[in-house]
């Protein structure tokens, strides 16, 4: 005999087993209008559209896709007390308690909460709670047709372990579910036979023609010793995890912290030199983003990363054609901040963003590739996640370093029906250490200051503060202001190491900073060196390429020197200076003006290895006189390749003036004026609002004149004839089998009546038992007009 799992189907939902919807309706009835108000404000779903009296609220309210809704803010130990209500069919704290293994007020209390969403109520657990959780609450199967007395059930398994009979197999097979077993054509199962006529299984068969063997409910507590739940209802311990000293823990984030800001300081430079160009279908492009990672020395992964970071920020904006990324005009005030107020604004963007840059490169359910800053790399769940992601950091004592597992873990049991997607804590966790958030897995001071902004931020969504729901609210947040910045700033220079001024230059064109560098000094070694190692010391390195790049920032070769000379404490090694000097030699051998594009090269030797050379062919070069040579590559397409073919070309204006990179001064080039920030996704935002108190107080006037108005007509049937109610009184008759009275428009818009009794309720149709006619019938909801119960 096999075992098998059984669909979620109705559970048993008639008088004695649940609440209808009549008592539902008369519980609503009965509270006060601050606690319906308070439920509408919990179960925002109720709200739209308005219900028009307490029974047509009841029918909804107790349907299961609005009970479902509610479950998923629900923690596990919530979510057990409620499927308890339905397994054990008792509301009774005590009685539950010692079925779960919990403490009796910690139980009534999870009921007070289950009773304030309206899903148990004193005459038992709603119809849809039933249907939630499926025909075989916590493995159990249905009630026995002829219960065997208690003297006559089986002992607990703990009593069998020894026993090695067929029956007792079949009994240790079935006892923690599933409680179905079916037997193949042509098969026996030995031992079932005793077990059935003790009345410790019941004998059915399916539509196939297969035995099935069920273990009722009352012989399944009896081997289980009366509790339901295998394992302790307990989340993820968190006595493994390491805590790590709070200055290594500051240490580290405060480098993230540095690194992160001088990343965001390269793309915009990349992106202000060329644009990220957007993709007919939206995003940009995968070789975009590859130019952009080679440019700012990442992998594509995390290039796509601080893209999607610059732009939450407010940092990139659409060019004039609305054809590509650029820098947006804050970027250049960003770029003139301190350190701790530009790390900030990052950082406060990235807490309330809804990007998920870990996923551009992957497939959307379409098929198509997600491109950073495109449309499919936003979603809701990612700002939720973030924000409980911080909260249960935030939880932890200072200095415990969570990993990815414990964390995925914790998250699951305080919300087991919100499912997370594969790799996206990883993901969010891998951000937050990028970021500086944490430091070595652990919440950093700002991490903390940016946590606790979260959690007392006003929400848009419902009010999820109870014991009951996982960290972190589900509402959409209000935009960081300038008290967080504020915040944000100082927790962070607090953290950073003093600076230091002193270069160690050596002559193997190396260079040590014995610390952390002051801005003056950082900011020259970012012209002009490349980073080999960071740490408690910062190693640079000298190479040509490096040496350009200050050069291309308007700096002379004698400037140069004079500004590294001013901070070595030794004169400059000659290795160094004559780097310095051979590379300006060589700077400005090839000047391009962007006319789209020319090139004036003095060297007829140097023309011609442009032209020959076949890494260029994609420039579309064409010399037209000597020394000049055409282009239908932007400037900087043609800038880009000459360098990586060896050369050292340097930009022109139309005067023939010199470019220093980054000038975008009037009368040095035209260009067009810094886009506005713009938010990739945004267009498609929704953002839901609370109710305010006024609404919820009117709502709740129209739903008792509506009620009374309904029973000062003598109880008029239940009846529904938008979609919402039809679908929701559909399947409240299917659970308590009652009959109900359709009006359903045939194919030449004729309408029809008929008695019927609910079968199933599918995706997009009902199957119907029609009673006048004594025959099945399959219909499509769109066609039912209106639905009345009798």
């Amino acid at each position: 005999m096999s075992t098998q799992k059984s669909d979620p189907g109705p559970g048993p939902t008639s008088s004695g087993t649940g609440a209808t919807v009549e008592q539902l309706a008369d519980h609503l009835m009965a509270l006060p209008d601050r606690d319906v108000a308070a439920l509408l404000l919990a179960r925002p779903d109720l709200t739209s559209p308005p219900s028009s009296s307490f029974t047509a609220l009841a029918v909804r309210a107790g349907a299961r896709p609005s009970v479902e809704i509610a479950l998923r803010d629900l923690d596990a130990v919530t979510l057990a007390v409620a499927e308890a209500t339905v397994a054990l069919r008792s509301t009774d704290a005590a009685a539950l308690a010692h079925a779960l293994g919990l403490g009796a007020d910690d139980v009534a209390a999870r009921l007070d909460v289950l009773t304030r969403l309206a899903l148990v109520i004193d005459a038992g657990p709603v119809p849809g709670l039933a249907d939630a959780f499926g025909p075989h609450p916590f493995g159990l199967g249905p009630a026995a047709a002829d219960p065997p007395a208690v003297e006559q059930l089986p002992p607990p398994l703990t009593a069998l372990e020894q026993q090695a009979d067929p029956g007792t197999a079949v009994l240790k097979a079935l006892a923690w579910g599933p409680p179905v077993g079916t037997l193949g054509p042509g098969r026996r199962s030995v031992g079932a036979a005793e077990l059935v006529e003790r009345g410790w299984l019941e004998r059915t068969s399916d539509a196939a023609g297969r035995t099935r063997f069920i273990l009722p409910r009352e012989v399944g507590l009896a081997l289980r010793a009366g509790r339901l739940n295998r394992e302790p209802l307990r989340p993820p311990s968190a006595d493994g995890l390491d805590v790590l000293p709070p200055d290594a823990v500051a240490s580290e984030a405060a480098i993230h912290a540095e690194e992160i800001v001088r990343l965001t300081r390269e793309l915009l430079n990349e992106w202000g030199r060329e644009g990220g160009q957007i993709l007919r279908s939206g995003g940009v492009g995968a070789r975009a983003l590859e130019r952009t990672a080679a440019a700012i020395g990442l992998e594509g992964g995390q290039a796509a990363t601080v893209i999607e970071l610059a732009a939450g920020a407010d940092l990139l904006g659409l060019d004039e054609a609305g054809a590509a990324w650029v820098p947006a005009a804050t970027a250049s005030a960003w770029q003139e901040a301190e350190l701790p107020e530009q790390w900030a604004a990052l950082a406060a963007a990235w807490a309330v963003s809804s990007r998920t840059p870990w996923l551009v490169g992957t497939r959307s359910d379409g098929g198509a590739l997600r491109p950073v800053l495109g449309a499919d790399v936003e979603a809701a769940w990612a700002g939720r996640l973030r924000r409980r992601i911080l909260a249960l950091l935030e939880s932890l004592p200072e200095g415990t370093s969570a990993d990815a597992a414990w964390v995925r873990g914790a998250l699951t049991f305080a919300r087991p029906r919100r499912p997370i997607p594969d790799g996206a804590v990883t993901a969010l966790l891998a951000e937050a250490e990028l970021l500086g958030l944490t430091g070595g897995g652990a919440l950093s001071r700002p991490g903390r200051v940016l946590a606790a902004w979260l959690r007392a931020a006003p929400s848009t969504g419902p009010d999820t503060s109870s014991p009951t729901a996982g960290p972190g609210g589900s509402g959409q947040r209000e935009e960081p202001d300038g008290q967080l910045l504020a915040a944000l700033e100082q927790s962070l220079a607090a953290d950073l190491p003093a600076g230091v001024d002193t270069l160690l230059v050596q002559s193997d064109l190396t260079a040590i900073v014995p610390g952390r560098p002051t801005p003056a000094l950082a900011a020259v070694l970012e012209r002009s060196s490349v980073v080999e190692s960071r740490g408690g010391a910062l190693t640079v390195r000298f190479t040509p390429d490096s040496v350009r790049r200050a050069l291309d920032e308007g700096w002379s070769a004698a400037e140069l020197v004079r500004a590294l000379s001013r901070f070595s404490l030794t004169p400059l090694p000659g290795a160094l200076t004559v780097l310095v000097d051979d590379a300006a030699r060589r700077h400005g051998a090839v000047r391009v003006r962007e006319v789209t594009s020319v090139l004036r090269v003095a060297d007829p030797a140097v023309a011609a290895g442009i032209l020959a050379d076949a890494s260029l062919a994609g420039l579309g070069l064409d010399q037209v006189a000597p020394g000049i040579i055409l282009s239908a590559a932007s400037a900087g397409a043609v800038l880009r390749e000459l360098r990586a073919a060896g050369l050292a070309p340097v930009l022109e204006n139309e005067h023939g003036g010199i470019l220093v990179a980054g000038d975008s001064s009037g009368h040095h080039r035209r260009r067009a004026p810094a886009p506005p920030p713009a938010r990739p996704g945004s267009e498609h935002t929704v953002t839901r609002r609370r109710p305010s108190r006024p609404e919820l107080a009117g709502l709740v006037g129209r739903l008792r004149a509506g009620e009374e108005a309904r029973r000062a007509d003598g109880g008029a049937p239940t009846s529904a004839g938008d979609p919402v109610h039809v679908l929701a009184l559909l399947r409240q008759a299917q659970a308590s089998r009652a009959r109900v009275h359709l009006r359903l428009a045939g194919a030449d818009g004729a309408q029809q009546e008929r008695t019927v009794r609910v079968l199933a309720v599918e995706p997009g149709r009902v199957r119907l038992a029609d009673l006048g006619r004594e025959t099945e019938l399959t219909v499509a909801v769109h066609r039912i007009v209106s639905v009345e119960a009798r």
